[in-house]
């Protein structure tokens, strides 16, 4: 039976919320084989495990060893539990988020029941304000929803044949957002893949829209996570995609189309 790897990625402003999602790891009613934290942003291991006041069954703390962002700290993480269990499954747990106490037995039931799919996804709830908005858990995925937006699978219902993870590339360095929708779009192209649902809602996502994150209003991050999306995908997309995705960049983001693609044209002259 494959075993299961959890990796969290955070950064020094974040430990409060760090020990909020390790309590919930901790919790768990099928305990992981083992759980990889990642250091991003000058954050030392030592300084880190300083601050965290839970015990954990023999922890691995690594320092991100690419340039500081989210996608080369899962990449170092990751790059980390394939050399040493490469056959599991790996579940990824954001910061600020949580999980139910049976999330990862209940995706392991289904992935057993399944003869070990490739990826295995959950419900996940989304809390706005301290507020739950109510929505269907997910049941099926296309490439196509991806294009325009996210209809359910984002990092902390990631469950996942970490060799799966390594034939779609993992996370795309330097993306400063959209890191979900990138690595989806790659990992649902892949040949002969098999995927699961558990069809329950395990995954708390978080969201306070007083508090700086990837998605904030107007962010920096959010223009060149978009801007580099498009870049990427733009030509997966119809012309209706095309519509939705900057209709989207605008309603959710307050980025317009024009400023998408006046950043697209100075992105391709830095490169």
């Amino acid at each position: 039976m494959p075993g299961i790897r959890v990796l969290i990625a955070t950064v020094p402003e974040r430990m409060g919320l760090l020990r909020r999602a390790l309590a919930s790891v901790c919790a768990q009613t099928m305990a992981p084989n083992s759980v990889v934290i990642v250091c991003d942003r000058g954050l030392k291991p030592a300084d880190a495990m300083a601050t965290i006041d839970l015990v954990l069954e023999d922890p691995h703390w690594l320092m991100n060893q690419g340039p500081s962002g989210a996608a080369n700290a899962w990449n170092t993480g990751i790059d980390y539990i394939a050399k040493h269990w490469p056959d599991d499954y790996l579940a990824i747990l954001d910061d600020d988020d949580t999980w139910d106490s049976e999330h990862l037995a209940g995706c392991l039931s289904i992935a057993a029941r399944g003869d070990w799919p490739d990826l295995v996804i959950s419900g996940i709830r989304a809390w706005v304000d301290g507020i739950e908005q109510p929505r269907e858990p997910i049941r099926s995925l296309l490439v196509s929803d991806f294009l325009v937006g996210n209809p359910g699978w984002q990092g902390s219902n990631t469950f996942i044949r970490i060799a799966t993870l390594l034939r779609a590339g993992c996370f795309t360095p330097g993306l400063a957002s959209c890191n979900d929708r990138d690595l989806a779009i790659r990992v649902l192209s892949l040949e002969g893949l098999r995927s699961a649902f558990t069809a329950r809602h395990t995954v708390n996502w978080f969201h306070e829209r007083g508090r700086a994150c990837l998605s904030s209003v107007g962010s920096d991050d959010k223009l060149s996570g978009l801007t580099r999306f498009y870049q990427l995908h733009g030509w997966r997309m119809t012309s209706e995609h095309e519509r939705r995705f900057f209709a989207r960049a605008k309603e959710l983001f307050g980025l317009p189309r024009d400023l998408i693609l006046q950043h697209l044209k100075e992105l391709g002259h830095a490169l």
